[in-house]
């Protein structure tokens, strides 16, 4: 690995007056906002006499001299230097009202580079930032249109700073020059820029390894701009899928993993992602073509989350299973999905991931092996003859059985989750034989309600708090051992909810009585609420449990 590292003020960074930094078209938009602003300002304004400030380090990669002028494309450091150009920009505008000599020299010799016969901007940004940037260094821009920029709202909010500032601009301009110090890391070789890349900023962190696989992958294009351009395009695409996905938007890792074990056997830890990747890059005949099919499983992934993909039966169960957090399966789906199954198959294949995934949690079955059992089914179930059987084989002999089931789901502690008012959505269904004349699980007005409510000392009502105690007598140490049991929660509506709270059992029974849930209607057929009534239903529903959620219901190829 041959790298040039040097320690530079920002002065004789930018003071060079034929380099000139480039920003790649693979790089993400200048994306600092108002705390990465006011962290550099604060930097700047607390350096007392000649104390410096380090602020990190800047990889480039040198490139071949063009008129004359040293090119220098960013690897790593494009929001710091962006950041310290706007500020110097801002002293420049500020400084040509007091000290035209000062402002020309700022001009001239930080903010743009020149030979005998050229000029360059000493800055060349991303195709979305750069002509915005250009007009801002060169005072053609209209900043009250542009101001929802964020170049612009990182030059307004530095104007301001100096304007306001009890320190005058010329000691602000002295010290960002002479008392900031960045390492400038220069190599000529991409293969060792993004080593270094990888090293100083890879630690495990679920967004920057996305963005080390979108650098080294597109890096791989940087001879060819029509080439990266596209692949650059395509990429956008996939990170616009995935953020389309609110509950992944900022996990987006979670996407890539699957991927990989959808089309890779072994299971890959986050550390490890992107070495992963980069050996698949490397692999690949035609990285285009690998791109383009990580764009098109970003788009069935998306539909996959997001219940879309135009069939009713489908779209609900897929709906369930992120309910019921089994998008683990998601591997095995994007197969399934790549396979073009029909709607008999899939139905088979989903009610057989949610008979698997909430067995195994009731039961408390450690979920360890649940990637390796999902990519192993990715990739090896399609090469049987009859692959949804051998999916549905291999699922049921790794779920717990219908006694371990029963047994657990009766004597288990429940949370108001949304895989807990699943359950009770469920076998409110079983009760009223399917009709579904009530669609419970699309209204967030139904709330799970413990009968014996879950805090039964309240100081603020005494009357509450006694009624509850009489109740249950001796017996009354042991409520923290029932109150979370499956026979103790109903669905409620929230205006119902609300109004029985913790009163006694007998005025909850009139709440209950105005509820349209057969579920909840049962439970005004008792006389008294005790740990007994808890463990009688318990049992009842969890032989209730035991016929919805099992593998005898499904319908096979």
């Amino acid at each position: 690995m041959s790298i040039d590292t040097k320690r530079l003020s920002i002065g004789k960074l930018l003071g060079s007056v034929n380099e000139v930094f480039r920003i790649p078209l693979y790089q993400r938009p200048y994306n600092w906002g108002k705390d990465q602003w006011n962290d550099l300002w604060d930097d700047l304004i607390r350096l007392e006499g000649d104390q410096t400030h380090f602020l990190g380090f800047i990889i480039t990669i040198s490139q071949e001299r063009q008129k004359g002028f040293g090119y220098f494309e960013v690897v790593d450091g494009q929001q710091r230097i962006t950041t310290i150009l706007i500020l110097l920009t801002a002293i420049r505008d500020l400084a040509e009202k007091i000290d035209k000599d000062r402002a020309a020299y700022i001009n001239n010799y930080f903010l743009k580079s020149s030979t005998i016969d050229e000029i360059e901007a000493k800055l060349i940004l991303g195709r979305k930032d750069n002509k915005l940037f250009k007009k801002l260094v060169e005072k053609s821009i209209n900043r009250e249109e542009m101001k929802t920029e964020k170049i612009i709202q990182a030059y307004n909010f530095y104007l301001e700073k100096l304007q306001d500032s009890k320190l005058q601009w010329q000691h602000i301009y002295t010290k960002l020059l002479g008392s900031l110090d960045l390492v400038l890391m220069v190599t000529d070789s991409y293969y060792d820029a993004f080593r270094l890349f990888e090293t100083l900023n890879n630690r495990g962190l679920s967004l920057s390894s996305v963005d080390l696989i979108k650098n080294y992958l597109l890096s791989k294009f940087s001879a060819n701009e029509s080439m990266l351009e596209e692949c650059n395009e395509i990429w956008d695409s996939i990170i616009e899928n995935i953020e389309d996905i609110e509950s992944v938007r900022h996990d987006k890792v979670r996407f890539f993993r699957h991927y990989l074990f959808s089309i890779e056997y072994g299971v890959v830890p986050i550390p490890k992602l992107y070495s992963k990747y980069q050996k698949l890059i490397d692999s690949t005949d035609n990285i285009l073509i690998l791109v383009e099919d990580i764009w098109l499983k970003s788009e069935m992934y998306l539909k996959l989350y997001n219940g879309i993909l135009g069939i009713k039966e489908v779209d609900d169960l897929l709906n369930t299973i992120v309910r019921i957090e089994a998008t683990t399966s998601y591997p095995l789906l994007i197969k399934c999905l790549s396979e073009n199954l029909n709607k008999e198959q899939l139905i088979s294949i989903l009610e057989a991931i949610e008979v698997f995934t909430l067995r195994r949690s009731i039961c408390n079955i450690s979920t360890r092996d649940i990637d390796r059992i999902y990519n192993h089914l990715a990739l090896e179930s399609f090469n049987k003859e009859r692959p949804v059987s051998y999916i549905v084989d291999y699922l049921k002999r790794r779920t717990p059985s219908d006694t371990e089931f029963y047994l657990n789901f009766q004597n288990r502690d429940f949370t108001r989750s949304a895989q807990t008012k699943y359950i009770l959505e469920m076998i409110e269904n079983a009760l009223t034989n399917n009709t579904r004349e009530k669609t419970i699980s699309g209204r967030s007005d139904v709330h799970i309600e413990h009968i014996m409510p879950r805090e039964l000392v309240r100081k603020s009502n005494k009357v509450i708090e006694n009624t509850w105690q009489k109740e249950l007598g001796s017996r009354a140490s042991e409520y923290s051992m029932f109150v979370n049991r499956i026979g103790n929660l109903t669905l409620l509506g929230s205006e119902l909810n609300i109004t029985a709270s913790n009163y006694p059992f007998l005025e909850k029974k009139k709440k209950y009585e105005q509820s349209i849930i057969m579920l909840t209607k049962e439970i005004c057929q008792e006389d008294k609420w005790t740990f007994e009534e808890i463990n009688i239903r318990s049992v009842y529903l969890a032989g209730i449990a035991k016929k919805i959620w099992n593998f005898n219901n499904l319908v096979l190829e």
